[in-house]
C-alpha cells in the first residue's frame, strides 16, 4: 500500500490514519508525503498533521491535530 495525498487530505478533523507498510523506505515516503501536504495543501480548518512511525512494524500513524 502507498499513502497518497488524497488519503491524507481525507482524514477528518481530529482523525487518525494508521497504515502498515512494506518496509522502512515506504515509511519514509509516507512521512515525506505528509510534509508535502502540510506545505502545499494546508487544511482549511486550521489544523495540521502529526506523524509517528513504528520502524519495527513499518506502521505510520498520521493524526490531524491543533497547531
Amino acid at each position: 500500500m502507498k499513502v497518497t495525498v488524497e488519503d491524507i487530505k481525507k482524514i477528518p478533523a481530529n482523525g487518525v490514519l494508521q497504515v502498515k507498510l512494506e518496509n522502512n523506505a515506504a515509511c519514509v515516503s509516507a512521512r515525506n508525503t505528509v510534509q508535502y501536504v502540510k506545505n502545499v495543501h494546508p487544511r482549511e480548518d486550521g489544523k495540521t498533521y502529526s506523524v509517528s512511525t513504528d520502524w519495527k512494524t513499518h506502521t505510520v500513524t498520521i493524526k490531524v491535530v491543533d497547531p
